[in-house]
């Protein structure tokens, strides 16, 4: 079963996901020099730039899935919400396989998984 992949051409989000590919996590800063995030066109504060950011996080929040609802996702898994350490308020959601041992706070990185050539952005306890 292949796993779902993102749309990598949006004008809006196709910076981020070269930075990927390069295995750099960007985020888009806004006008009045705040992220934008997820990164959108609309508004006063549409992205003028992207910036590397670190790629260190704190787990903000995470659930357990304990029931298969698609086949590309068997259970257990685990989603997980991390805030990046370098752009409060910025956060990016994962998954984990099975039920690690979290804890709220605990530090993450990010790793980039491989999905059918498409560098996608996971996090891991560091």
């Amino acid at each position: 079963m292949n796993l779902p992949v993102p749309r990598t051409t949006d004008p809006d989000s196709a910076e981020f996901w070269a930075g990927a590919a390069r295995g750099e996590l960007l985020v888009a800063i806004g006008q009045d020099g705040t992220p934008v995030h997820p990164p959108r066109s609309t508004g006063v504060n549409t992205p003028v730039r992207w910036v590397a950011a670190a790629g260190t996080a704190r787990l903000h929040t995470w659930t357990v899935s304990r029931r298969t609802v698609d086949p590309a996702f068997p259970a257990p898994y685990t989603v997980v919400l991390v805030e990046l350490d370098d752009h409060p308020g910025v956060r990016f959601a994962g998954q984990l396989p099975g039920t690690p041992e979290l804890h709220a706070g605990m530090p993450m990185r990010v790793e980039f998984a491989d999905r059918d050539g498409i560098a996608v952005p996971q996090w891991i306890p560091a």
